[in-house]
Order: C-alpha cells, then sequence, then structure tokens
C-alpha cells in the first residue's frame, strides 16, 4: 500500500531507520550512534529493532559488554552506505545545478550589438557579479523574437523594441541616428549631409528581411518616397560595410566610423534613428544572476559604450 506520497508503506520505516543503522556500523556502537547522530540513545535502539522486526532478520548482537553487526546486518550495513552514498551524490547534484541556474543567464542580440554593445554587457556583469555564467545567441531580429518567445533566452536586445505584450517587460537603452555609408570615391563622399530622395536609383546594399535594421531602412525610404532595388541582401553589418567600400553600393548603416575606403554621411531626416531596447519576462526575473542582468538594463547604463 502506498503512503501518500510515492513511499511503499513496507519503505517507509525501513528507510528512516537506515542512517541509524550506519552510523552504529561506522562507530561500533548504539551509544556512539547515538552521539554522532545527535539523538538519545532510546531513539538508536528503538529505530534498529524496528528495523529487524521489518527485515525479519537480527542485525546486531551482544558481543560481551557491548554489541556487533550479524552477518546479515553486515551485509545490509554495506548495502545502506552504498544507498546512502548514492542518495548524497545526488543531493549534491541537486544543489550544484541548482547553483548554476542561479549563477547563469542567457541572451539573445542581433547581430549588430555583439561588436561593442554586448561585450560591454556582459563585461559590466560579471565585474558586479563575479562568477556569473552568461550564455550569448545571436542572429537577425526574427531569430531573437522566437529565442526569446519560446523561453530559450532571458534577455533579449533588439531594433526596433518588442511590441507591448503580456508578461513582458521592455526598457528602452539608447537610440542612435543612422549614417549613409559610401564608398570614399563615390560622388556623395564629399556631402556634409543627405537627404533620402538623393538615393532614387543608387545601388543599395542591406539587410536580409529578417533583420530589424532592414525593417527600418525599408520604412525610411518608402516614406521618404525613394524606390530602391536592392543589390545585395547581407546576414551581417561588417559584411554589407564592406561591400560598400568595395564600390558595390550605397546602405544605411549604425555609425561604426569612417574608414580609408568608407565615408559615413549624416542622413536628414529626423526619423533616420534606430532604439536599441531590452526585454525579459518578469515572472521569470528571480534568478540572482537574471535580477542582476535586469538591474543593469533597467537602473544603470553606464556601462554602455559612449
Amino acid at each position: 500500500m502506498d503512503q501518500g506520497d510515492g513511499t511503499p508503506s513496507g519503505l517507509r520505516p525501513i528507510l528512516s531507520a537506515l542512517p541509524l543503522l550506519a552510523a552504529v556500523a561506522d562507530t561500533g556502537g548504539v551509544s556512539a550512534a547515538a552521539d554522532e547522530l545527535g539523538v538519545p540513545q532510546s531513539t538508536v535502539s528503538r529505530g534498529i529493532a524496528r528495523l529487524e522486526r521489518e527485515l525479519g532478520c537480527t542485525l546486531l548482537e551482544r558481543d560481551g559488554r557491548g554489541i556487533r553487526l550479524t552477518p546479515d546486518g553486515q551485509h545490509f550495513a554495506t548495502t545502506t552506505h552504498r544507498a546512502l552514498d548514492l542518495i548524497t551524490e545526488a543531493i549534491t547534484q541537486l544543489r550544484t545545478d541548482a547553483t548554476r541556474r542561479a549563477d547563469t543567464v542567457s541572451v539573445v542580440f542581433q547581430n549588430s550589438l555583439g561588436r561593442s554593445v554586448i561585450p560591454a554587457l556582459v563585461k559590466a556583469l560579471v565585474t558586479d557579479r563575479p562568477g556569473t555564467h552568461v550564455n550569448l545567441r545571436q542572429g537577425g531580429r526574427a531569430f531573437c523574437l522566437t529565442e526569446f518567445t519560446d523561453g530559450a533566452a532571458d534577455l533579449v536586445l533588439v531594433s526596433p523594441p518588442l511590441p507591448p505584450a503580456e508578461n513582458v517587460t521592455t526598457v528602452s537603452l539608447y537610440t542612435e541616428h543612422l549614417v549613409l555609408a559610401v564608398p570614399r570615391t563615390h560622388r556623395l563622399a564629399q556631402r556634409p549631409s543627405i537627404r533620402l530622395p538623393d538615393l532614387e536609383g543608387e545601388p543599395t546594399l542591406a539587410l536580409s528581411p529578417a533583420y530589424g535594421l532592414r525593417s527600418i531602412t525599408d520604412t525610411l525610404l518608402q516614406n521618404a518616397g525613394v524606390r530602391v532595388t536592392y543589390a545585395f541582401e547581407g546576414e551581417d553589418v561588417l559584411t554589407v560595410r564592406g561591400l560598400v567600400a568595395a564600390g558595390l553600393g550605397v546602405a544605411i548603416v549604425p555609425p561604426l566610423g569612417s574608414t580609408p575606403d568608407l565615408t559615413e554621411i549624416p542622413i536628414d531626416d529626423p526619423d533616420a534613428t534606430r532604439e536599441l531596447a531590452a526585454s525579459w519576462n518578469p515572472t521569470k526575473a528571480q534568478r540572482p544572476a537574471l535580477t542582476a542582468l535586469i538591474d543593469l538594463v533597467r537602473t544603470d547604463l553606464s556601462w554602455l559604450p559612449t
């Protein structure tokens, strides 16, 4: 018969007495076992007697003024030690796993953030909370949202921000002005700024539609009435910039600085910006590592690269 807690009725009194038998085997006496366990001697004596009744055999016998284990007692004590060792190992593993989970946080982010934003965030987190493990995943905006929605990531950093949703908290980290990247030898390279209608007919490069920057670029050009056919669609901002530097077209990108082969031109449009935001599920924010990460993105943005 089951006790209601998954333990068979005949097994429960046996299990509760196993530490008593192990202590007697280790110390060589009932009194010494009681001292080791911090219980009255009568508790050990009654527990061993109850165990003998449940097992139907004698475990201890008199030996002069003391006691000793019978052959059955020695055999069962050896098995008991193995069982208790396994339980101890299982408990230790559970506690280790719980500590690891408490010290681990997973972040998914768009590729363009991997150059400076993510390294700065991870450095701030592990400085603030040494021993924290950070699992990083990166990809396009669609990939990031799927990872977060499926629960594979604790925190997601994307642009544009997530739309309002139940059990999702979102904070804006910063808004940056986008620039037009052109080859150094391009006809527009000397302009102090550029209007989007000036891009009509220009070979244009962009990220693929799965990326947040692509949706921003499409909206900007559409609102400006500019019709373009993308000459190339990439998976990474640095790749797109490299193709621009090679003279294969122009691209609307986040500012990373001009290079010997590429010039960044400010875009004369107030909407030519992208907002980076962090989102998380507040109902799952009880782990210490995640709490520390959320504190960084919600209350202390001094870690953001300038």
